[in-house]
């Protein structure tokens, strides 16, 4: 289970290597409002994923503040959503929480707490985690990304995006599930990729025309094999056993009628020279950035 930070030198430790980590092209002099103030600052702006940032530091806490921005920011720009990360302690008046595995990683996570309730239904598809506080309290939070992540500012950009289709009241997306269900002991870190690889294979296959229509490739039961995928996002033993057992148990159910095909990282399918071997595709896939670009997945689908 993950822990809420309560340390200070940790907390301090934990926002350096978020102040460093994040990217962004810088916009000095912006004047940003919220109900009821504004501040002028200087705000980054991370143009591939279409949201600006600024850490605005307080008396007892930073304020990590957020807003969706697809275009270039403007001299003055509206917050979509803000951490304030309590520098002494743990606070859970507050949405902004550092959290901790078993291995000592920082994550950045949240309360889930909008100022319009619903937000936790929203985001169902979310990385939802249940967390321990110093008292020995637990409640559940969102978590953002792992600090250390190299796509933490994709995983970020994507929870800003989500927050602001959520108060101008948007419905999620709906799309077909792809995958079969992950491991319920899979790290936070592997959940937060798996939703970033789910998110390209999606958007892959939709630029393929394999779903998005009214009749589309998921729907087309008994005229071609239905694609069922298991993804791999954190190459331990448990979820590549998990994978390929879901995957023979839906071929055996669905005969001819499915088409199951593995999802794996390039590193684990290039040590792993018995995926070769299985009786279903292999579809690898690398980091490009914050997004998951996939070879073999034509030949999977042919």
């Amino acid at each position: 289970m993950l822990q809420v930070a309560g340390d200070p030198k940790r907390i301090g430790r934990a926002i350096k290597r978020l102040h460093g980590a994040l990217k962004g092209v810088p916009a000095r002099g912006v004047r940003l409002t919220w109900r009821g103030g504004e501040l002028r600052t200087t705000i980054h702006w991370a143009r591939d994923d279409a949201f600006w940032w600024a850490v605005e530091p307080r008396h007892q806490r930073d304020a990590l503040v957020l807003g969706h921005a697809p275009d270039p920011p403007a001299r003055r720009e509206s917050i979509t959503c803000c951490f304030n990360l309590p520098r002494n302690g743990a606070d859970r008046k507050v949405a902004g929480i550092i959290a901790t595995d078993d291995r000592g990683a920082f994550y950045l996570a949240h309360s889930g707490r909008l100022s319009k309730s619903g937000f936790r239904e929203f985001l169902g598809d979310g990385v939802w985690r249940t967390v321990q506080w110093p008292d020995g309290e637990e409640t559940e939070a969102l978590i953002i990304a792992p600090l250390a992540s190299p796509r933490l500012t994709r995983l970020l950009g994507r929870f800003v995006g989500a927050v602001r289709r959520f108060k101008e009241g948007e419905t999620p997306p709906s799309q077909p599930t792809l995958c079969v269900e992950p491991s319920v002991h899979a790290s936070a870190g592997a959940a937060c990729d798996r939703s970033l690889v789910d998110l390209s294979l999606h958007e892959e296959l939709s630029k393929r025309g394999l779903f998005g229509g009214a009749v589309d490739l998921f729907s087309l039961r008994g005229e071609r094999p239905q694609p069922l995928f298991a993804l791999i996002a954190d190459s331990q033993p448990e979820e590549l056993a998990l994978a390929v057992g879901s995957l023979s148990l839906a071929a055996a159910r669905g005969g001819r009628d499915v088409r199951p095909i593995l999802v794996a990282p390039a590193e684990l399918a290039e040590q792993e020279g018995s995926l070769d071997s299985l009786p279903f595709a292999c579809v690898r896939y690398r980091w490009r950035g914050g997004r998951a670009v996939f070879d073999g997945l034509d030949d999977a689908l042919a």
